[in-house]
């Protein structure tokens, strides 16, 4: 079964309130597309090393708490 008819099949099962927050889901990914940037437009490295450069904080020592936390 394709996932359009998994997807039709769901939503016939559906009552009003979940119709709605599905709804609202749709839009806002919809808005989501609709803002964000094409892959064209990428940042540089340059520019990424100087928005950082700037930072106080050691940004692998929150990467590495980050992932010590999900072990």
């Amino acid at each position: 079964m394709k996932i359009k008819d998994r997807i039709h099949q769901a939503i016939d099962t559906m009552g009003s309130d979940e119709l709605l927050l599905l709804y609202e889901q749709i839009q806002l990914i919809q808005h989501l597309k609709q803002t964000v940037q094409p892959h064209g437009n990428k940042t540089s490295i340059e520019d990424i090393l100087q928005m950082t450069g700037s930072s106080k904080e050691r940004w692998s020592d929150t990467v590495i708490d980050e992932r010590r936390e999900r072990i």
